[in-house]
């Protein structure tokens, strides 16, 4: 039997991973838990993931590690803008299945249609999804609130995701206190993102996969991991916040 006490140490404090090993395997991470948030389970982990994330572009003045963070942040928001229209269709089908196409409802919640949040720029996507947090969120009653949080969670995700790309890192000295702090933080957010998803996915280790690629944490891995795999099967198990 596997020693259950390793389930409650965290994989991540592993000394022999190095900051930029740790950069790049959390970026690739985080773009994968965007893509793959099906209903908004993992809103929680994505933005408390990005600030982890980006503190330690605060504490660490490494060239490489601040390319792999600025590719982080990139990547990011790459991620989440293919994401997005799958998650705005959903949100509109709701809204169309309540009140119709020619509803008041409808254009109140998606005054210029769904195709704006395909074709707007990266600085007025928080304009246009708050829009319609406010729409749905006037017709919760109908709607429900599901509806409600999943647009809530759209709009929170991407304020997180955008503004933290938008921040420059700068070059400030930082203590090497802050700096492990910062990874320590780092560190925290990726073991708990490991614990949600094993709830998500019980005795599924090969969904381990579609989220974590863990040759990143390898020397002289980096570059093998290039695309995401196919999407996780829906789960239905408690949230991850």
């Amino acid at each position: 039997m596997i020693e259950l006490h390793k389930y409650l140490t965290n994989p991540f404090n592993d000394i022999h991973i190095s900051t930029n090993e740790l950069v790049a395997f959390s970026t690739d991470h985080l773009a994968r838990l965007i893509a793959n948030n099906q209903a908004a389970v993992y809103a929680g982990r994505i933005t408390a993931t990005t600030t982890a994330l980006t503190a330690v572009g605060g504490a660490f003045t490494d060239d490489k590690t601040k390319l792999a963070l600025r590719k982080s942040k990139k990547q990011a928001k790459g991620a989440f803008r293919k994401a997005l229209p799958a998650a705005i269709g959903k949100i509109y089908g709701a809204v169309q299945a309540q009140f119709g196409d020619a509803g008041v409802q409808m254009t109140e919640c998606f005054p210029k249609g769904r195709s704006v949040f395909t074709s707007c720029t990266d600085g007025a996507l928080a304009g246009e999804l708050q829009t319609l947090v406010n729409g749905v969120t006037d017709y919760q009653a109908q709607l429900g609130a599901p509806v409600v949080a999943a647009a809530t969670a759209l709009l929170a995700n991407w304020n997180s995701v955008y503004q933290t790309s938008e921040t420059a890192t700068g070059n400030k000295s930082s203590t090497a206190g802050a700096k492990g702090s910062a990874r320590a933080a780092l560190q925290l957010e990726l073991y708990k993102n490991l614990l949600t998803l094993a709830l998500n996915f019980p005795d599924q280790p090969d969904q381990l996969d579609v989220y974590m690629q863990q040759s990143l944490l390898s020397p002289h891995t980096q570059t093998s991991a290039t695309s995401a795999p196919a999407p996780a099967t829906t789960a239905t198990p408690p949230a991850g916040k």
